[in-house]
C-alpha cells in the first residue's frame, strides 16, 4: 500500500511540474506578443507627440512633453494610481509581501503608460514597464491555471523575464534577470528551469516576428593588452561611486516632489516642461536615448560632451520619474554608464595612454557595469553584455569593472536603486526566517474566540470595575445589538482612575476609540505581527470579513508568540530530511483544515504523519468542546469526527497526510 501511495504521489508530482513547463511556455509566448505590441505602441506614441510637432524644432520638445502629461493624467483617471511614476518597486512589492498579487490589467495600463511617456520623450528607460507588462501576464496565465501563491510568484517572474529577454535579444540576460532582480537572487532548479523556458521560447517568438536585430549595434571589442585591466578597474571605481550619488539623488528628487504642496497633476506638467527645457540646452536627453548610445558605442562622440550627457541625464531621468512620468530606469542607467564610460576613456588617454583601450570599449563596458552597480545585479548586466557583443574578450574587463563598481557602491550604499525608496518606508524585500514562519500561519489558528467585552451604555465605574477583574488590556465595546462600536484600551483610562464621581456623565462608548485597527481570521500571523507594531498595541479584535462589525474574538502579541514558538519547536522535531530550510516559505504551507475521515479514531501516535509525511500537527480544536479554542496535541488522544487541526509541511506532504 505503501509503494502503491508513493508511485502515485511521484506520477501527480511529475503532472504537476509537466504542467508547470507547459504554463512557462504560454508565458514566454504571450511575453514575447506583449513585447511586440509594446513597441508599437511606442512608435506609435512617438509619432503622435513628438513627431506631430517636430516642424517646431527645439521648442517643440517641451510642448510634446506636456501633450504627453496631460495624456497620462486622462489615463490616470481611469486607472488611479497605477499609471504614474516609477513602478518597478511597486511591482516587487507586490510580488514578495502581497503574496504575488500583480494585477493583471497591469499588462494594459503599463503599455499605455510607458508607451505614451517614452512617445513623447521623458527621460525614462522601456526595460521596467516591459517587465511589468510580462509580469502581469505571467499572473494572469497563473490564474487561468489556478496555481498557488508560490507557484505564481515563479509564473510572474518567468513573465517579467520574457520581457528583459525579448528587448535585448538576449536570453540568458533574461534569466538572470528575472532571478536576480525580480526573484532577488532565490536559486531554486525548478525555478530556475521555467524561467529558462519561459525566456527561450519568448525569444525564439519575439526573433520570428521581427528578425535577430540587436537593441545596440556594437563594435567589436578589443583587447590589446592584460594592462588595460587596470583602468577598467579604475572605471568601476569611478562607476561606482557615480552609481550611489545616483541612486540616492534620484530618491531624493522623487521624496522631494511627494512633499510638495503642489497638486500632482501640476508637479508632472511642470516637471515635464522642465525635462524638455533641458532637451533643448543638451540635445540628445529625451526618451531613452539609445540612438545616442549607440554613437557612444561606435566611439562617434567626444569625450566632453558624454560628461554632459550623462550629467543631463541624472538630472533628466530623475525629474521626469520624480514628477510622475511612467517607465523605467535600465534605458537611463545604460544611458549614463555609456556616457561616463566613453567620457572616463578620454580622460584615460591622456593620463594612461598606453593602458587605455580603443574608442567604444570603455562606453561599452561602463553600461554594462552601471547596471551592476545600480540594481545589484552584477551577473545580469555581465551575460547581457556577452549575448549583445557575442564576444567573450568582454568577459574579463566587464567582470573587473562591474564588480569593483559593485562592491564600492554597496559598501557606501546597501540597497539598490530598486529597494531603497522600500526601505525608507520600511519594508523589506528579503524576508527573515521569523517573518516567513509568520506569514504561513493564518489568524484564525491563533486567536481566542471568548474576549472580555464592555456594553457601550456602561458607566465609568462600570467599566472600571470591569477593567479591574480583567487581565486584557484591550476591550471591544459593543452595542445593543452586539456590534462593535470601538475599542477601549487600559492605557486611555488611567487618567480616569480617580475620577470616579463622574459617574454616568460618561459611559464606554464615550471612551473608546471608534477608529481601531481590526484583524480577519484569513489574514497571516506576519499581517498581525506588523499591525501590531505599527499601532502599538498589545490586542487586536478579529472580525467577520463579511461583516467588519462582528466580533470574533482578540489576538494577542503573547498568542502570536506562543504560535510561533509552538511552530518552531514542532518544525525542529522534524527527521532531517524533511525539515526546511533557509527558504521556509518556499515550500511549506501551515494550513486550518477538518480532521480528515481517515484520522477519526486514530491517535498522533498511530499516524505518526511526521515521520512517514515530514508534517507537524501544531494544534487541535476538539470539536465538541462547548468553548472553542486551540490546544496542544495529546499524542494519544484520538481524533474525532469534527475536530479542527492545524497542520505544517510541504504540499505533497500535506496531501499524502490527508489521504493517509
Amino acid at each position: 500500500m505503501k509503494a502503491v501511495l508513493g508511485l502515485r504521489d511521484a506520477v501527480e508530482s511529475d503532472g504537476r511540474h509537466v504542467r508547470l513547463i507547459g504554463l512557462a511556455v504560454v508565458t514566454g509566448i504571450l511575453g514575447a506578443v506583449g513585447n511586440v505590441v509594446f513597441r508599437e505602441a511606442i512608435r506609435g506614441a512617438t509619432w503622435l507627440f513628438q513627431g506631430r510637432l517636430a516642424p517646431l524644432g527645439r521648442p517643440g520638445i517641451p510642448l510634446a512633453l506636456v501633450a504627453g502629461g496631460l495624456a497620462l493624467l486622462c489615463l490616470d483617471r481611469f486607472f488611479p494610481g497605477e499609471v504614474l511614476g516609477y513602478g518597478f518597486p511597486r511591482f516587487l512589492e507586490m510580488l514578495h509581501l502581497h503574496g504575488a498579487s500583480v494585477k493583471r490589467r497591469w499588462m494594459v495600463v503599463k503599455t499605455l503608460g510607458a508607451a505614451i511617456s517614452l512617445g513623447a520623450g521623458a527621460a525614462v528607460g522601456r526595460e521596467g514597464p516591459i517587465a511589468q507588462i510580462g509580469g502581469s501576464i505571467g499572473a494572469a496565465v497563473a490564474r487561468l491555471g489556478r496555481l498557488a501563491a508560490e507557484e505564481r510568484k515563479v509564473l510572474i517572474a518567468c513573465g517579467a523575464g520574457a520581457g528583459i529577454a525579448t528587448t535585448f535579444n538576449a536570453p540568458l540576460g533574461g534569466l538572470l534577470f528575472a532571478q536576480e532582480i525580480v526573484l532577488l537572487g532565490e536559486a531554486h532548479l525548478a525555478n530556475f528551469s521555467l524561467i529558462v523556458v519561459a525566456t527561450t521560447t519568448a525569444v525564439i517568438v519575439a526573433r520570428g516576428l521581427l528578425g535577430n536585430e540587436p537593441v545596440f549595434h556594437v563594435m567589436p571589442f578589443e583587447l590589446d593588452s592584460y594592462w588595460e585591466c587596470l583602468t577598467y578597474g579604475v572605471l568601476g571605481v569611478v562607476l561606482g561611486l557615480l552609481a550611489v550619488g545616483y541612486i540616492r539623488f534620484f530618491h531624493a528628487v522623487a521624496a522631494r516632489v511627494r512633499r510638495s504642496p503642489w497638486p500632482r497633476p501640476v508637479l508632472l506638467l511642470v516637471g515635464l516642461a522642465l525635462v524638455g527645457l533641458l532637451d533643448v540646452a543638451v540635445p540628445g536627453n529625451v526618451s531613452d536615448g539609445y540612438p545616442v548610445v549607440d554613437q557612444a558605442l561606435a566611439g562617434r562622440l567626444a569625450p566632453g560632451h558624454m560628461a554632459v550627457l550623462a550629467a543631463a541625464k541624472v538630472a533628466g531621468s530623475s525629474l521626469s520619474l520624480g514628477c510622475g512620468a511612467p517607465g523605467g530606469v535600465f534605458g537611463p542607467i545604460f544611458f549614463i554608464g555609456a556616457m561616463t564610460g566613453g567620457a572616463f576613456r578620454g580622460l584615460s588617454a591622456l593620463v594612461l595612454p598606453g593602458l587605455t583601450g580603443p574608442r567604444g570599449s570603455y562606453a561599452l563596458v561602463g553600461l554594462g557595469a552601471f547596471l551592476a552597480a545600480t540594481t545589484h545585479a552584477p551577473l545580469t548586466a555581465i551575460f547581457l553584455l556577452f549575448e549583445m557583443t557575442q564576444n567573450y574578450t568582454v568577459t574579463v574587463p566587464a567582470l573587473i569593472t562591474a564588480i569593483v563598481g559593485l562592491t564600492v557602491a554597496t559598501r557606501l550604499e546597501p540597497e539598490s536603486i530598486d529597494t531603497l525608496g522600500l526601505t525608507a518606508e520600511g519594508k523589506s524585500l528579503h524576508p527573515t526566517t521569523e517573518r516567513q514562519v509568520l506569514d504561513r500561519i493564518p489568524v484564525a489558528a491563533v486567536y481566542h474566540r471568548e474576549a472580555e467585552t464592555i456594553p457601550e451604555r456602561a458607566t465609568l465605574p462600570e467599566v472600571l470595575r470591569i477593567v479591574a477583574g480583567s487581565r486584557s488590556a484591550t476591550f471591544p465595546v459593543l452595542d445593543d445589538a452586539g456590534e462593535l462600536v470601538g475599542v477601549l484600551a487600559f492605557g486611555a483610562l488611567r487618567s480616569l482612575l480617580l475620577e470616579e464621581d463622574l459617574g454616568p456623565l460618561v459611559v464606554a462608548r464615550d471612551l473608546c476609540e471608534p477608529r481601531f485597527a481590526k484583524l480577519s481570521p484569513e489574514a497571516s500571523l506576519g499581517d498581525a505581527f506588523r499591525l501590531l507594531e505599527g499601532e502599538g498595541v498589545e490586542e487586536l479584535p478579529v472580525v467577520d470579513p463579511a461583516n467588519p462589525s462582528r466580533l470574533l474574538g482578540l489576538l494577542s502579541r503573547a498568542d502570536l508568540i506562543a504560535a510561533y514558538n509552538r511552530t518552531v519547536a514542532a518544525l525542529g522535531a522534524l527527521p532531517a530530511s524533511a525539515r526546511p530550510g533557509p527558504q521556509w516559505a518556499d515550500s511549506y504551507r501551515v494550513l486550518v483544515v477538518s480532521a480528515p475521515r481517515t484520522w477519526v479514531g486514530r491517535s498522533l501516535r498511530e499516524i505518526d504523519c511526521r515521520a512517514r509525511h515530514g508534517v507537524a500537527v501544531l494544534a487541535v480544536q476538539p470539536g465538541g468542546r462547548v468553548e472553542p479554542g486551540y490546544e496542544l496535541p495529546d499524542p494519544d488522544r484520538p481524533f474525532a469526527a469534527h475536530d479542527t487541526v492545524v497542520l505544517a509541511g510541504t504540499a505533497d506532504g500535506l496531501r499524502a497526510a490527508q489521504a493517509f
